[in-house]
């Protein structure tokens, strides 16, 4: 059977990491990727995460430079490892502006052949968010506009749909979605909360977003690119909200 073996990996700037939970360090990997030889498997190559989201096109670069010395180290004992899996983190469009795809793919081709010379193995990668995070737009609804104080200029805007129902990546206000209303005019400072009875069902409170002063309960709100990771995280039936909805059109 082949084998793969993950490697850690930083991951700064990554709006949602994915550094701690999986993966051992280079010399680690530099024992089971040779213990698996021994024991009859078949050793493919490593991979690594430089986390969700990434913006910086260069955090692929550290990663791929260790992985050439590990692939180097591992050579002179006999073993060819055949391919490297980069993982995903390519970002969706969020708030965030982002560089052009091009300079993310032009930073990753030149670290890999700059590591790995002309013996580059196969390049693998997994742009999930990336790929399906704009066929996604989720229609919300305004369930309540309200003030905490009279000095407060922020109303708060309740949503049907929150953390629990499908945004769980506003966890931290890490992903920070696009919104969009039909309403046109001034607007002013929100902070957006869901609709459960959970005190942690706020969407954005320290990320400045603003919405139209005169939106009103019943207003439809989209949230746009929200086709990665919102219905696979929906809940089903906390507070007896059903889980989010789903049309392919």
């Amino acid at each position: 059977a082949g084998v793969q073996c993950r490697v850690l990996s930083q991951g700064k700037n990554a709006d949602w990491p994915l550094s701690k939970k999986f993966g051992c360090d280079l010399p680690m990997a530099y024992e089971l990727l040779l213990n698996s030889r021994d024991l009859g498997l078949n050793p493919l190559g490593v991979t690594f995460h430089v986390g969700s989201q990434q913006t910086d096109p260069q955090q692929w670069v550290e990663p791929m430079q260790q992985a050439a010395e590990l692939y180097r180290q591992l050579r002179r004992q006999d073993l060819e490892l055949e391919w490297i899996n980069i993982g995903g983190g390519l970002p969706a469009r969020y708030q965030t502006t982002l560089r052009p795809f091009s300079h993310y793919a032009q930073t990753i081709q030149q670290a890999l052949q700059e590591s790995f010379g002309i013996t580059s193995p196969q390049l693998m990668i997994e742009p999930g968010r990336f790929l399906v995070a704009d066929a996604g737009i989720i229609q919300s609804e305004v369930i309540l506009v309200s003030h905490k104080s009279r000095e407060d200029v922020r109303r708060w805007v309740y949503l049907d749909i929150g953390k629990f129902g499908g945004l769980a990546e506003t966890m931290d206000e890490c992903i920070k979605y696009r919104l969009r209303t039909l309403r046109e005019g001034p607007t002013g400072p929100v902070i957006l909360a869901g609709p459960t009875c959970d005190s942690a069902d706020v969407l954005y409170e320290k990320t400045s977003y603003e919405l139209p002063l005169d939106l009103a309960i019943g207003d439809r709100i989209e949230v746009l690119s929200a086709g990665a990771y919102t219905s696979s995280y929906a809940s089903v039936g906390f507070n007896g909200f059903p889980p989010l909805r789903t049309y392919c059109l």
